[in-house]
């Protein structure tokens, strides 16, 4: 809608996780080389948490399209379900199992047979578990703790991801055995205000973007008011650069953010 008028060839603010639109942050390139270095390298587990829309989905997204799918397979479960059986056929299924388990010893006995089948055809298999803080029940998170039990002498068969909020370190201590499994960690944080106005800039170069749209005080008024989270940035550059194309003005200052921003309260 706004595009033409904004000289852009794409939306730069959408909510929605595409890798081209990840800002490295020194936390996120940190986390990013944390993550790839547990899944090539067979590290067995790793962990990532972050503050509510600070790009955990995004960088994920971003890490398994990396992977070159030849030599990775990969299965990303989202919202996983709340028993442990029910989280293992769904785990089963992300890998490419498509046969329907019957029991337990059965999703066990397949779960064996596909990792020993990529073992053998020189894949790696990883699983990335996503708003892993919905695990409640600590026997799930014992069936996952059990499937790194699936190793060689010298690698580990399965690389295990779990992310979420940061009340999953909290839930993850609680169970020393499963900690003590998880040599990798990282946590996404909110971003400073250079870092907020690297977001913004590099999202408006992706799209194609070759002047500057927000002026100075804007970003800095954005800063103020987001608290440095991503998600909350990208929803307030959308809707100004909404209401900047209806009001034709020919740059985003700092008086038409206060005003959204008044619009929020």
């Amino acid at each position: 809608m706004y595009l033409e008028y904004w000289g852009l060839k794409e939306k730069p603010f959408e909510n929605t996780p595409d890798p081209r639109f990840l800002y490295y942050s020194r936390e996120h390139r940190e986390a990013m080389l944390t993550l790839r270095y547990a899944v090539v390298e067979n590290k067995g587990a790793a962990m990532l948490t972050g503050d509510y829309g600070c790009g955990k989905t995004l960088l994920l997204r971003a890490l398994i399209e990396e992977l070159d799918p030849e030599k990775f397979e990969v299965g990303l479960v989202v919202n996983p379900p709340p028993s442990g059986e029910e989280l293992l056929e769904e785990i089963l299924y992300q890998l490419g199992f498509e046969e329907r388990p019957d029991g337990r010893m059965d999703i066990m006995r397949s779960m064996e047979e596909l990792l020993y089948r990529n073992f053998r055809e020189d894949k790696i298999t990883t699983v990335v578990i996503d708003e892993a803080q919905l695990i409640t029940d600590e026997r799930t998170f014992e069936d996952i703790r059990l499937l790194l039990n699936y190793q060689l002498d010298d690698r580990f068969l399965l690389t295990i991801v779990l992310v979420g909020q940061p009340e999953l370190r909290l839930m993850i201590r609680r169970m020393p055995q499963f900690e003590q499994r998880i040599g990798l960690r990282s946590h996404l944080g909110p971003l400073g205000p250079e870092d907020t106005k690297g977001l913004i800039l590099h999202r408006l170069t992706v799209a194609g973007c070759d002047r500057e749209i927000f002026s100075e005080e804007a970003i800095s008024l954005i800063y103020q008011n987001t608290g440095g989270i991503p998600r909350k940035i990208v929803n307030i550059c959308d809707f100004a650069l909404l209401i900047g194309f209806i009001r034709k003005v020919e740059q985003i200052g700092a008086d038409l953010i206060e005003e959204l921003i008044d619009k929020e309260r």
